[in-house]
């Protein structure tokens, strides 16, 4: 076997022996035959190889990296589109689709971030819901609750007004005492002699005792999981207010009462009724607010006062979470809010942290809606989502326009004329105002859409072709939250993948990019493949 030494000697001669060749070799070769021999010289192989050096050397480094990193924005951008493309769709073209200021799909996310942070933050977002009798008996509004309670945390039935007249298939709430209402959404002889009607647009005068109690509906348990299981009760008050509080519960007591057959301890279950201590007061410059923090969830809550004061709400809601405040207003037509007191409102919102205003009118609006008036009612719906800004301009304002509606004529049932009229132009306002739109009339299918949804089975809409029953309404919460869904599904997507408000420009840029670029490249394409011999297929 032969030593390292050796083998490197041997491979030495080797090169010595070929360099000696290479110099001896005849330059013109060697000819045998038809057949020359030839030798490459040194210079030639010093010249290559100098050659691949300077190429080497003339390479831009930092062309190379913006050429790696092109090539992997690429690839990413390409891996990213098409997802990106299945919410962009649903948005342009989907009938549950919102309609949004600039056709911004990414109006949502002030609104999402509020939410993911209130369970880190120990906070309840509120969410009002206005409307019009659609809203009545909590609906609609359930179903929005409980679908966005099972994602953000959250129970109760949130705001709710001290005197209620119309029951709520979610909460049972009853008022006893000293107590007279005020509204601004019904008669005149019902309105009070000022504007203070805090955010639900009513209120109650207490003089004298007076009991308000609320508690979960025991025969829908099933149907609303989270209406119950009360954590947070707020009392809402004008700052002037001489009152004396007292709040009482049921609290449930769990006592070990020995063994099972298999050893495991046996539990009993007791409902007491106890008191919820003092609450703290908060004060503003025109409103006052009472909370009580408890110790245990509770279904029942039942709130003693007395003194005098303008009671403007109670709150039920869970530690932290999402609450959505069911308050309908039966005839109205939304054109309130401008005379409701601007900083008790603000307030109001301020306490509740109000993060997105739901306004779901335009039904009442119809009947006397002409080409005559249709200006006057753009004028008008325009101040009333201005005032909602100007009270709140941290929230984000949600208009639903009215469902399709039928009357009877020559004996059949035909939608409103000034039905379409009416939609186009409160989403002409909401646009033009910032504030989002959804298309309740599209949703359904549009013109005719109630006659089906009245003779379904079971039925959807009520016989005066103008309300949901409780299913249509459900129905219509449901096609609501999956609409939203989408954009929370798009906001988490982007999140997920870090997709900036810049980035999602640059991806839209190279998606149209590329769509020209196949029409560009294809007869360069064409013709490197007839260079190389190759058959279209």
């Amino acid at each position: 076997m032969m030593s390292p030494l050796k083998v490197l000697l041997s491979i030495i001669s080797l090169f010595v022996v070929l360099a000696i060749v290479a110099v001896v070799y005849p330059e013109g070769g060697i000819h045998v035959g038809d057949y020359t021999l030839r030798y490459p010289k040194l210079t030639d192989i010093f010249e290559k190889d100098s050659g691949k050096l300077r190429d080497s050397t003339q390479e831009d480094p930092e062309e190379a990296i913006r050429e790696m990193m092109e090539a992997t924005k690429r690839k990413e951008f390409a891996a990213f589109s098409d997802s990106l493309k299945y919410y962009e769709n649903f948005f342009k073209k989907g009938k549950t689709r919102f309609d949004l200021p600039n056709n911004d799909p990414t109006w949502f996310d002030r609104f999402f971030l509020h939410l993911e942070l209130a369970a880190l933050d120990s906070n309840v977002v509120h969410i009002v819901h206005y409307g019009d009798s659609q809203l009545e008996e909590d609906r609609i509004s359930s179903a929005i609750r409980e679908d966005l309670q099972d994602e953000f945390g959250g129970s109760g039935p949130g705001m709710m007004p001290p005197i209620m007249t119309v029951p709520s298939q979610t909460t049972s709430h009853s008022s006893s005492g000293a107590l007279t209402r005020y509204i601004l959404f019904g008669p005149k002889e019902e309105e009070a002699d000022h504007s203070r009607y805090g955010p639900l647009a009513q209120l109650a005068q207490l003089d004298g005792e007076a009991s308000i109690t609320i508690q979960r509906r025991q025969e829908r348990k099933g149907k609303f999981k989270h209406v119950g299981g009360y954590s947070t009760i707020k009392l809402l008050t004008n700052k002037s207010a001489k009152i004396k509080t007292k709040l009482n519960v049921n609290r449930t007591f769990v006592e070990v009462v020995g063994e099972d057959a298999n050893g495991n301890p046996k539990e009993k279950r007791t409902t007491k009724v106890v008191e919820a201590g003092d609450p703290t007061i908060e004060t503003f410059n025109k409103l006052k607010v009472y909370t009580w923090k408890l110790k245990d969830t509770t279904s029942v809550a039942k709130l003693y006062i007395s003194g005098y004061g303008e009671i403007y709400a109670i709150s039920a809601d869970g530690a932290y979470g999402v609450a959505v405040d069911n308050v309908a207003m039966r005839g109205s037509s939304g054109t309130i809010f401008h005379r409701i007191d601007s900083e008790l409102l603000a307030e109001s919102y301020r306490a509740m942290n109000a993060r997105l205003i739901i306004m779901e009118y335009g039904g009442n609006l119809v009947p006397g809606t002409s080409k005559s008036n249709v200006e006057y009612t753009k004028k008008l719906i325009t101040r009333q989502i201005q005032a909602i800004q100007k009270a709140n301009p941290d929230a984000d304002i949600l208009f639903i326009g009215p469902a399709d509606m039928a009357r009877q004529q020559d004996g059949e049932w035909k939608t409103y004329p000034a039905l379409n009229m009416t939609i186009r132009a409160l989403r002409e306002v909401a646009l033009d105002n910032g504030a989002a739109y959804w298309d309740m009339h599209r949703v359904m299918g549009g013109n005719g859409s109630m006659i089906k949804w009245v003779n379904r089975e079971p039925a959807l809409g009520f016989t005066d072709h103008i309300h949901f029953t409780r299913r249509g309404a459900a129905y219509m919460g449901d096609l609501f939250c999956a609409a939203l869904r989408m954009h929370y599904d798009y906001f988490k997507f982007r999140d997920r993948h870090h997709i900036s408000d810049e980035k999602l420009k640059d991806i839209h840029k190279w998606r149209e990019e590329s769509k020209e670029k196949p029409k560009a490249d294809k007869p360069k394409a064409e013709a490197a493949a007839k260079g190389k011999g190759v058959k279209k297929s």
